[in-house]
């Protein structure tokens, strides 16, 4: 997007340098949106609660934002285009702050999913516009400088948002998760009028009509199979139905695409990057870490307040030092990336995620928090090892030219991911947990110890005030029934953890293969001016991540 848009504002005389003021500006819509992803993970189980649905349902909370994410993406480079960067800044600002309203104020779980797709379609440009911004007024030499200073907000946000999310859902109510968008995004829409200046247009593109459809039904068709398959069977028909539908579209999506490319048109997503051997291999191991973080992102609050009986607010600080894991290891996985090369950080950082997994595996309702503690922590650490040198290596070889393209693309694939891992976690856990509760129930006979225990119940139901045997029986029974079903839930949320630990070794694999070029030093003549595409693409690679 920078290649095509350019500033018609001339440098800024005194006071602070207009590229510092974009750099503060672009910080309140980022942080906003990161924000709220991190605050709405928290409230998954409170939101199960408030509208009495299934785990299955209430992930389409999650779900349908990042989908629409993947989906709209591609279209910010068009619309800033056809309306300017500035104008387009506002409209998905004062759009993503009125999403958020609306999501407040919704009265049942469909409409809340409807306002989330909204937000998702609004915030969906912000992340692509920071970069075109910033790349517009700072130079190649001073991008490292503004990637420091936005990676301060981007990295807070999910450190504080569980934590602040589990306190306003905790003491004050679900809807003030999205409330609290509001004044942050009327003050960066304040902002963005008076500060921002209007970018002139240097070229039309058209719009990419076939590739739109295809890619939103097809999407939006696999990711309703997966999240059906829960109830309704991996064998049923509509859920077939809507897999193969869904993966023929998009295998038709693939193929529309790069005949516009190839007859030289601008198809919506150029796919010609995967033929850049770094980039694909990245983006391989890039899918399968991402399983491993929204798995986890997911299934860890559930666990945490459903199953141990904690408040979203404690759960939230008991989710707190991993982020600060999560945050050091991604500084020092950039440096060591400069000194010895990708893939000695990533294959470290992976086998250290695969442990963490497998640690997972083995946790009950009965583990310590402080070692459930110190298992975020490991994880978080691996991750922050992932996925910034990830994308930097799938950046690295990318001539410049092309960085718009190989951007989307890649933003594109990880907010599509996201939707998918979340979709098909619920799913794991809901099918799993019927498998295991129906195996559990066999196994609760008159002579096992769930089966001793009924009448103990029984007896501790009529001593305390039961109106009959009968009643004082159900109500033991019902007892017993809950605690299979707790049971068959934990072990289907190792069964989740097993497959992202089987997920995370396929990315060990993937990234043997990803090239590890350390950063050559640069001259310190005038030379210096001139910056090598692979330290632009490492500085692009960065801010998309």
């Amino acid at each position: 997007m920078q290649n095509t848009v350019a500033t018609t504002a001339v440098p800024r005389q005194g006071g602070i340098p207009y590229k510092w003021i974009v750099l503060i500006v672009v910080i309140f819509g980022l942080f906003m949106t990161i924000l709220d992803g991190t605050i709405v993970n928290i409230a998954i189980p409170r939101l199960q609660n408030a509208f009495g649905a299934n785990l299955t349902s209430v992930q389409w909370v999650l779900t349908a934002y990042t989908l629409v994410q993947g989906v709209a993406t591609p279209l910010t480079a068009f619309l800033a285009q056809r309306l300017g960067q500035k104008r387009l800044y506002l409209i998905a600002l004062v759009g993503f702050t009125v999403g958020s309203a609306l999501c407040g104020l919704a009265f049942n779980l469909p409409m809340l999913i409807f306002f989330r797709v909204i937000q998702g379609a609004m915030g969906a440009f912000m992340s692509p516009l920071a970069i075109t911004l910033l790349y517009s007024e700072f130079p190649p030499q001073e991008r490292g400088v503004a990637l420091g200073a936005l990676g301060v907000p981007i990295l807070l946000a999910p450190a504080f948002g569980p934590t602040v999310g589990g306190y306003i859902v905790t003491f004050l109510g679900w809807q003030l998760i999205f409330y609290i968008n509001v004044p942050i995004g009327i003050i960066g829409v304040i902002m963005g009028i008076i500060f921002l200046r209007e970018s002139r247009i240097e070229a039309r593109t058209r719009f990419d009509i076939p590739g739109f459809i295809l890619s939103a039904v097809g999407l939006a068709t696999l990711l309703y199979g997966l999240s059906d398959a829960s109830t309704d069977g991996w064998g049923s028909t509509k859920v077939l139905s809507c897999l193969i539908f869904g993966g023929l579209m998009l295998i038709v999506f693939v193929i529309v695409e790069l005949q516009i490319a190839f007859r030289g048109g601008q198809p919506l997503l150029d796919l010609r990057v995967f033929s850049n051997f770094p980039f694909t291999t990245a983006n391989i191991a890039s899918v399968f870490v991402t399983f491993a973080l929204y798995g986890g992102l997911f299934l860890v609050p559930v666990y945490l307040q459903d199953l141990r009986g904690l408040s979203a607010f404690q759960a939230g600080l008991l989710l707190l030092p991993q982020a600060f894991a999560s945050m050091v290891a991604s500084l020092v996985a950039g440096r060591l990336v400069d000194r010895i090369g990708v893939r000695w950080v990533i294959i470290p950082g992976l086998i250290i995620l695969t442990f963490a997994m497998w640690l997972f595996t083995f946790m009950n309702v009965n583990t310590p928090f402080g070692t459930f503690q110190i298992w975020l922590i490991v994880r978080s650490f691996a991750l922050g090892f992932c996925f910034q040198p990830l994308s930097v290596a799938a950046f690295s070889e990318i001539p410049n030219p092309r960085l718009p393209q190989a951007t989307s693309v890649n933003t594109t694939i990880r907010f599509v991911v996201s939707s998918l891992a979340v979709a098909v976690i619920a799913t794991i856990v809901q099918t799993r947990t019927s498998f295991h509760y129906a195996h559990l129930a066999e196994q609760v006979t008159a002579n096992s110890p769930l089966g001793k225990l009924i009448p103990e119940l029984q007896g501790f139901f009529i001593v305390h005030g039961a109106t009959s045997v009968s009643a004082a029986y159900a109500a033991a029974v019902q007892e017993i029934i809950g605690l299979v079903q707790l049971q068959a839930t934990v072990l289907a949320m190792q069964d989740a953890f097993y497959v992202s630990m089987i997920l995370a070794a396929i990315a060990v694999v993937a990234s043997i293969f990803v090239r590890s070029r350390p950063k050559k030093v640069r001259p310190t003549t005038g030379e210096a001016a001139t910056i090598d595409e692979g330290a632009a693409a490492r500085d692009e690679a960065m801010l998309a991540v």
